[in-house]
This record gives C-alpha cells, structure tokens and sequence, in this order.
C-alpha cells in the first residue's frame, strides 16, 4: 500500500483520491495550494506526491521539499503542454487517461529502469503508383496496433500527396510531421515537441497520435531525408510504433545526372524505408496492380532487404482476378516475381466508402466489416511474438484481483 499526497483542482483531487483507494491505497493529505502541502508534508509521512503540474498545485518549493524528504512528486497531466510545466521543474508526468497503472508503475519504477525500456518500432506502408491502397493500409494498421494496447503515432510522410489529414478529417494548416522535420533542423525536437505538434485521433480501439503531411506538394523540399531519418528516430522514443504513410516513386534519377548536394523529391520515401523496421508493401489486387507490384518490387529490395518485406494485395475480387482470386493472386505473384504475400485483404467498397465518407478509421465505422477483420489479422501476422500492453495489465488486474476460496463445510 502507498500513501499518498494529492494537491489539484477539485475534480482531479477527488477522482484520484477516489481512485487510489479503489486500488487498495491510502490517501494521507489532500492539499489546495502547493504551499499547504509543504506545511503538512511536515508533520505527515507519505509514499508519494500527486500533483497537477499548473499553479497553485505544483512550485518549486514543493519539489525541494519532497526531494529533501525523499518523496516521490509525479504530476497528472492531460496534454504535452502540462506535461512541459511539469518537465520544467524536473518533475515527471504520467497522463491521467493511462490509468491510476501508470500512476502506480511510474512510483515504484526506478527511473534508470524506465530509461532502458525497448525503444519504439517503425513500420513504413508503401506501394507502388496507382492506388492500392496506401492510406487506407497505414490508417488501419495504426488502429490495430492500438486496439493491441500499443501507443502508436502514424505519421504522413508522402512528399507527392498526403492524404492522412482529408482522409480522417483532422486540420492540416501546420502540417506535423513538416514541423517535427524543422525541429529536427534546428536540433530541438524533444518527446514533448512532438505532442505538441501531433493531433490525436481518438477512435473506439484507442488513441493514435497523427504527424499530418504537407498540404502542397512543393514543400517537398521540407522532407529532407536527414530530417525524416531524425523524426522516426525520435518517435521510437514517444510511442511504440510508429506507421508511416510514405510515397510510390522510389527514382533517384536525380542523385545520377548531378554531384551537388540538394534535395532530393523522393528523400522522404527512401529515407522512411530505410528507417524502417519492418515494410509493408500494398499492391493492387488485380493484373494492373499485381504488374506494377513486379515491376517496383526489385527497386524496392535495393533500399529496404528483403526479409524486412510483408507484401499484402489489397481489393482482391472475383471479377479482376477469376473465379479462386486468392489463389489466382497467389500463384501470379510467386511465379513471376518468387513473392509469397503474407494476407489479401478484400474488396469491400461498403466498409471503404463509410469511412471516407465520415473521415474515420474503418474500425470506427465498420467493425466487423470483411476488411477490417483482415487488417486486424494481418497485424497479428506481423507482430506474432507480441503480447499487447492491454493483455498484460489485464492478466496483472486478474492475478491481483484473484482471492483465496473459502471451503464450505
């Protein structure tokens, strides 16, 4: 059991008041102003301090108190903004909607032992030209990874045409992930500046936060790759995976007909790829798209190795691809490029129409739709070894929760 001091507004006070004693703490002081509990901290032993990171609730005063006394000060933040006021003053800050968990794992953790945590995976969505179905793949693999339990970011690194932002309804004056490539410029993107420029996509599986893409195509000059490569390194340090939504054209014509140093118009791609953990390569599931597939996959195995590669053939139908399509894909596939997809996802223009329509992800508006059923599989094909952070607290809520019988007699 750990005790507690909590200073915030009233809400907040009396929610995790209420919430630490439902899970099974003991709340010693509850304070208006910082000050007052300095003054009580005084005469009152406690485990811990839970403050809200704003005046009245959290000074400098409190914190040299609580150092000096060796109590731990945590600060219950809503956004990155708050989570900022509170990083100013070396405090640190788990956001309220994680759960009183977080609060619990971020007390009893040692601070060099969540330092060393594994660091955040990247996983590019690429296709070739035409429209396989880039966008709509990274949306739905972004929202499946959060259904798994994963804090995921996706990310909209098409310097041709980003489509993310129309796609899901979210503004896009001051695209995010153009901001993050300044910062980046300027050697100061930290975790914190990357929520500040991220919109959050709320959706019924989870939150995923959204770098949106630039709203003119001849800003490409933002996306240089050293500035690409320098967001996703940082992200795998602010989520745990991070999806990003990346061109078709993989030329680099431009690298051979001139030797000075410039921008290149499909850095953002290529560096995005590299980058990458793992790629997911979508293609069209009929001869059209399976013929541009062939034909760019060899470019694509010289930027990314092949063992990196999950191919999925999307809009897979009948009509297109004969009476057994995912056969038919299947044997076209290997026998004239030795590709083995890993899934084929269905045709399923009900499902795709209701979410452009109401700029949603597909798991928002069609949930037990053919085609999310197969990106929600897909996603456990591609992350077969892990076990979602949701499962896990789960299984650790059902052990703490499990009491001893009582024999009858």
């Amino acid at each position: 059991m750990t005790v507690f001091a909590i200073s915030a507004p009233l809400e907040r006070e009396d929610a995790l008041a209420d919430l630490a004693r439902r899970h099974g703490h003991r709340v010693a002081v509850r304070a208006a102003r910082a000050s007052e509990l300095v003054q009580r901290l005084a005469s009152v032993e406690v485990d811990a301090v839970l403050v809200s990171p704003q005046e009245p609730h959290l000074d400098v005063a409190l914190v040299r108190a609580c150092d000096a006394a060796g109590v731990r000060v945590v600060a219950v933040v809503d956004d990155a903004a708050q989570a900022g006021l509170a990083r100013a003053l070396g405090v640190e800050s788990v956001c309220f909607a994680d759960g009183f968990e977080a609060i619990e794992w971020a007390i009893v953790t040692p601070h060099a032992a969540r330092e060393a945590r594994p660091r955040g995976r990247v996983l590019a969505v690429w296709g070739p030209a035409g429209a396989p179905g880039r966008t709509t793949a990274a949306i739905g693999l972004a929202t499946e990874l959060a259904a798994r339990g994963h804090v995921v970011a996706l990310v909209d690194a098409d310097s041709h045409a980003a489509s993310i932002a129309p796609a899901l309804g979210l503004l896009d004056e001051a695209p995010g992930f153009a901001a993050a490539a300044r910062l980046v410029r300027t050697g100061s993107l930290t975790v914190d500046e990357l929520g500040r420029v991220a919109q959050t996509l709320q959706t019924t599986v989870g939150d995923v936060q959204v770098l949106t893409g630039i709203t003119r195509s001849s800003r490409w000059p933002e996306l240089a790759a050293d500035r690409v490569a320098g967001v996703l390194e940082a992200c795998r340090d602010w989520v745990d995976w991070t999806v990003v939504d990346v061109g078709a054209s993989l030329e680099r014509d431009e690298e051979i007909s001139s030797d000075v140093f410039g921008p290149r118009r499909n850095a953002a791609t290529v560096a995005a790829l590299r980058a990458a953990d793992r790629v997911v390569a979508i293609a069209g599931g009929d001869p059209i798209g399976m013929m541009r597939l062939l034909r760019a996959h060899p470019e694509l195995v010289d930027v990314v190795p092949s063992d990196r590669i999950a191919v999925v053939v999307n809009k897979v139908r009948t009509g297109a691809s004969g009476l057994a399509p995912e056969l038919g894909v299947a044997q076209t596939l290997q026998r004239f490029g030795g590709i083995a997809p890993v899934a084929q996802w269905p045709l399923d223009a009900r499902a795709a129409d209701a979410a452009l329509l109401s700029a949603r992800p597909i798991v928002d508006v069609a949930g037990r739709s053919r085609l999310r059923r197969a990106m929600q599989t897909t996603a456990a094909l591609l992350l077969p070894a892990e076990q979602t952070r949701a499962a896990a607290r789960e299984a650790a809520h059902a052990t703490r929760r499990r009491r001893p019988r009582i024999a009858l007699r």
